[in-house]
């Protein structure tokens, strides 16, 4: 089902993506939406996984013990979004921040945050091209080498350092809620495909392997 919705830039503009009979003006959500954008034209903000991986990330479904970071806290400690998006959809409404562009035009990250009873709450993030501090990129990778993580005395449970550290960054990942925790998946285009690697936030507060596919 195609939501509908309203869309600045950091020029502080409208942005035109959606048909006329879809566009959706949130009027007295704009000077709200203003708050979130970079105060230039042009805004680059270098964010790497590991930074990503400290937001919380909440439940959809709005319950109260797992809400995620709110855009506020966001955009104080990465600064303003390229650009700000607010959709609704169904029976919610979603606000939307990118920062970021890769090499292919794509908007680098895209963090996704619920609107619940009392404001915004994140629960998604998606990244294309991730950056790092400490891996690199992953160069000409066969699926076996991915498959491999899986196996051994540790069927589900390297890390995700450890598996960056082996094969370097993914193409695009996508953080989450599911099943009661948070959940990473990594997306790598492998010499024979795409291959999924899915990890899941454990106690030790680390992410664990827990398949490939």
């Amino acid at each position: 089902m195609l939501g509908v919705g309203y869309e600045l830039a950091a020029s502080g503009r409208p942005q035109e993506q959606l048909n006329t009979d879809q566009q959706v003006t949130f009027h007295q959500e704009e000077a709200y939406l203003q708050d979130f954008l970079a105060k230039s034209d042009h805004p680059e903000v270098g964010v790497n996984l590991e930074e990503l991986l400290e937001f919380k990330i909440g439940d959809a479904t709005g319950v109260p013990s797992t809400k995620g970071t709110t855009p506020e806290a966001m955009v104080k400690k990465l600064g303003g979004a390229k650009q700000v998006r607010l959709e609704s959809k169904a029976r919610t409404q979603l606000l939307r921040l990118s920062y970021g562009t890769t090499q292919d035009g794509r908007d680098r990250y895209q963090f996704e945050f619920t609107h619940m009873k009392d404001g915004y709450y994140l629960t998604a993030i998606q990244g294309y091209q991730p950056t790092s501090k400490d891996h690199l990129e992953s160069k000409q990778l066969k699926k076996v080498a991915l498959t491999n993580l899986a196996s051994g005395k540790e069927k589900t449970g390297m890390k995700l350092e450890d598996i960056l550290q082996k094969v370097g960054l993914p193409q695009s990942l996508l953080l989450n809620y599911k099943d009661g925790k948070t959940a990473l998946v990594l997306t790598y285009r492998a010499q024979e495909g795409l291959v999924f690697v899915t990890l899941q936030a454990q106690k030790d507060a680390r992410y664990h392997l827990v398949k490939v596919e």
